[in-house]
């Protein structure tokens, strides 16, 4: 528990998130299940850990799911449902709330699984403060003007750094009913939240509280690689398995490795850790899961797989064949003899194609994005950075590509 924080906790978790592909589903992004359990149930578990009581969630009135999996995950603390009418920007999600909020109050995204590490650097700061970052691409982000540790100005992706740091904000906030009330005061805007920390910041004493703990973000479908990192780095020692799961005596697992209940792991295959072997997950007979590989419950490796640092959904069944670097969906069915071909031939960052621009995911090992419940027929592949969509069918030897 974290000393002198606030007892109520907002989490925005509504809004369109089109750029999340190909994971358009019918719940919010952040119920992306990950070590078999959604990651904003994981974000309040780790309010509870600080010492929040109190939590209001803001969502999209289309998001149908949200509270159905909150209150099934029993996260023993209040939780509110606040639904914002039209995705109008951060302000406009937050005033959603504003009836309901104390007069202190901490405001984060619904990924900040690691929150109560960030809390702890805490030292007894009253009023609005800010979590910060170094950064060296502030074209990306909102950017702080700094005096010490004291915010003079806040600006979004600015296109010129005058007057401000090499330090952004990183999605976790301390912030008073007095800053919601001047927001208020303003157009409703895409901005509105960051115009209000801006001229809030230059009425009123705000502190930046620096942290170079993972700022975890969830814009893009391959952030989640990052937040899958950052739950293996918790884990320590060596393999943890469930009395319930049932391993072959041929089969090896190394490293820190957590196997679930109700997994089987049959003969010669081999677990490298880190790794995470869901519930009811089947890894078939000279199967290879390599390290920082996850596989969601009900998965079912058939045989002679062989899958590196991937992230697959619940319920999915591969055949057999080559995972790297990739995230697959629930309920997906891929054939014999699937390749995902995992770099470029001239080795550089592979792009994806994202509302019709290439964006650079910046690293130059990434297979592909695949779908909810996508069939792939035998003998397929997939070129580096390749989404295929959800429900998409791929007919048997074909070499899927981006257009």
């Amino acid at each position: 528990m974290v000393k002198n924080i606030p007892q109520q906790a907002v989490i925005l978790a509504a809004g369109e998130f089109s750029r999340f592909v190909p994971f358009r589903r019918d719940r919010h992004k952040s119920t992306f299940s990950i070590f078999g359990e959604h990651l904003i149930v994981q974000t309040i578990r780790g309010l509870k850990d600080a010492g929040v009581t109190k939590i209001e969630i803001v969502k999209s009135p289309e998001d149908k799911e949200m509270e159905r999996l909150v209150e099934t995950a029993q996260v023993d603390v209040e939780v509110n449902f606040h639904n914002q009418q039209k995705p109008l920007g951060m302000g406009d999600s937050l005033l959603t709330a504003r009836n309901q909020l104390d007069n202190r109050f901490l405001l984060l995204n619904p990924q900040q699984i690691n929150v109560a590490d960030h809390l702890s650097l805490l030292s007894g700061q009253k009023g609005v403060v800010l979590f910060s970052q170094k950064t060296d691409e502030p074209q990306k982000y909102g950017i702080l003007g700094l005096d010490g540790d004291r915010v003079t100005m806040v600006v979004e992706k600015p296109k010129e750094m005058k007057g401000l740091s090499d330090r952004r904000i990183i999605g976790i906030y301390l912030l008073t009913k007095d800053f919601v009330n001047l927001m208020k005061k303003l157009k409703t805007s895409e901005y509105q939240f960051e115009e209000a920390l801006d001229k809030y910041a230059q009425e009123n004493d705000v502190v930046a509280q620096e942290s170079e703990l993972p700022a975890l973000s969830l814009k893009y479908a391959w952030d989640l690689f990052d937040i899958v990192n950052y739950r293996f780095s918790q884990l320590k020692g060596g393999p943890q398995i469930h009395k319930g799961a049932k391993v072959d005596s041929t089969a090896i697992i190394t490293g820190p490795t957590v196997v679930e209940d109700g997994a089987q792991i049959y003969e010669y295959a081999l677990i490298q850790g880190p790794a995470y072997i869901g519930k009811n997950v089947v890894v078939g007979s000279y199967c290879k899961v390599r390290k920082e590989t996850v596989l969601e419950e009900g998965v079912e490796l058939q045989n002679a797989v062989d899958i590196k640092h991937s992230v697959v959904g619940k319920n999915t069944h591969i055949h057999s064949g080559f995972v790297g670097d990739s995230i697959i969906g629930e309920d997906v069915g891929i054939g014999a003899g699937f390749i995902t071909a995992n770099r470029r031939l001239d080795k550089k960052d592979v792009t994806v194609p994202i509302k019709g621009e290439k964006v650079d995911t910046g690293a130059s090992f990434f297979g592909s994005l695949i779908g909810d419940r996508a069939k792939i027929g035998i003998h397929c592949g997939t070129n580096p950075g390749t989404i295929i969509e959800e429900n998409a069918v791929i007919m048997p030897g074909t070499i899927v590509s981006n257009k």
